[in-house]
């Protein structure tokens, strides 16, 4: 029975990983202008997830975001900077590198949307990932261009949970049956 049950871990471990980066045909069907400017408050955002690995999380953040704020990365959702800020330094001692590209802004009114391709290196149970992920983060602003509202629509399964050993490989026997 143990037998039975390491091979069965085992299997579930070796089918986490993610076999093709399904995002590249995607990118190369879009349009992305890279001389294209990118405001201040667009730019500070991408600053601190650019460089989360190296920034002073605080010091960014207070820049970044206002006291008070609605933030769901549809893995946590928080309403203060204070928990925002534990939150970004405890995600910066988890992860090895993170890089955010923007691909697109769109604006309507007083909601900014950011299209961006995220890179992450990070080991979970002594497994090491590096994951490329799309998303789009819904964005408002206050008065003094901090964000107010930061709601994120990604893939998490793909950018996170799929990496990790045994839950990863039910998540992708669970993709591999829809197909």
């Amino acid at each position: 029975m143990r037998i039975l049950g390491l091979t069965l871990v085992l299997l579930m471990t070796a089918c986490s990983a993610n076999q093709t980066n399904a995002i590249e045909p995607y990118l190369d069907l879009i349009t992305i202008d890279p001389e294209k400017k990118v405001d201040a408050r667009i730019q500070n955002f991408a600053d601190l997830y650019n460089h989360l690995a190296h920034n002073d999380v605080r010091a960014v953040s207070v820049k970044t975001y206002a006291e008070t704020l609605y933030f769901n990365d549809t893995l946590v959702t928080l309403d203060n900077r204070e928990d925002l800020i534990a939150y970004l330094q405890q995600t910066q001692d988890e992860v090895e590198a993170m890089s955010l590209e923007v691909l697109n802004v769109l604006e309507q009114d007083q909601d900014i949307f950011v299209h961006w391709k995220m890179h992450t290196q990070f080991s979970i149970l002594g497994k090491r990932s590096k994951v490329d992920s799309l998303g789009i983060s819904h964005l408002r602003f206050d008065n003094d261009g901090k964000i107010t509202l930061h709601q994120d629509y990604w893939d998490s399964t793909n950018g996170f949970f799929q990496h990790i050993p045994i839950i990863g490989g039910l998540i992708q026997w669970v993709k591999n049956r829809l197909h």
